[in-house]
């Protein structure tokens, strides 16, 4: 089962993947998105998205505080230290299940779905 919801997508399940492309145009080139108290999940949709390429790309090195946007604590996550390489597998199940409500609520705000 765990194959059939998951990709290789940085942290986002099969289920929600048809949502990334239609949300992603919503968002602006750069900084929040317009009436941010009005579109609040499109908001944390572009927050989520950058602290979970950071997690893929750079270890977290760069937006470790704005993880909580996740719902998610560092010690949450077994990225690769000095002595551990890391699990990847688990780091990339952890951040799609939070990810994923992001998602749909952001979806359902904007009336994609």
């Amino acid at each position: 089962m765990q194959g059939e919801l998951f990709t290789s997508e940085w942290g986002v399940r099969n289920d929600v993947q048809h949502l990334i492309d239609p949300l992603n145009e919503l968002l602006p080139a750069m900084g929040m998105v317009k009436n941010a108290n009005k579109n609040k999940w499109l908001e944390k949709f572009r927050k989520a998205q950058n602290v979970t390429y950071d997690i893929f790309n750079n270890g977290l090195c760069n937006r470790g505080r704005e993880l909580k946007v996740l719902g998610l604590k560092k010690y949450d996550l077994p990225l690769p230290d000095r002595y551990f390489n890391g699990n990847w597998d688990r780091i990339e199940f952890i951040v799609s299940e939070a990810m994923a409500p992001i998602i749909q609520n952001a979806a359902k705000e904007q009336g994609i779905v």
